[in-house]
């Protein structure tokens, strides 16, 4: 039986995973999911405790959506969504604001309870990003 060879691997300083050597950002200095979320290309900003990237899709109206990866998830678990509804009878637009969440899993860098506190505080930031959505297009409707 032939051994497969395996790639080196490389520990990410940023969020503490590992990935192949191939795959990690040596010119960043970070793991590809790190600057997935990181990088200023992207739309992505450090805030500590956690990580957010937010995109915005001009050809639907400037719509919103923001992914937001706590210290100690290895994947984006908590989304804020902009929705538009198309044209009725009644409104001309109408917005739907969400926030979404998943289990991504920790990477096991942060104890149970850090972690589960990054994720709460990163949580209180979707809540409050979707807020300040809907207040922004509420004032623009009304100006």
């Amino acid at each position: 039986m032939k051994k497969r060879n395996e790639e080196p691997r490389v520990t990410c300083p940023v969020c503490g995973d590992t990935e192949k050597e191939s795959s990690y950002e040596k010119d960043h200095g970070m793991c590809s999911r790190c600057w997935w979320f990181l990088s200023p290309e992207a739309g992505g900003k450090d805030h500590g405790l956690f990580m957010i990237r937010v995109r915005v899709k001009e050809e639907e109206s400037g719509r919103r959506m923001a992914e937001i990866r706590p210290r100690g998830f290895w994947s984006g678990t908590i989304e804020v969504h902009e929705d538009i509804q198309h044209e009725t009878r009644e409104a001309e637009k109408s917005w739907d604001f969400r926030v979404t969440w998943g289990c991504g899993g920790t990477d096991g860098t942060l104890d149970a309870i850090r972690t589960a506190e990054n994720f709460v505080r990163a949580m209180d930031h979707a809540v409050m990003l979707a807020k300040i959505w809907k207040m922004e297009r509420q004032e623009r409707k009304e100006a």
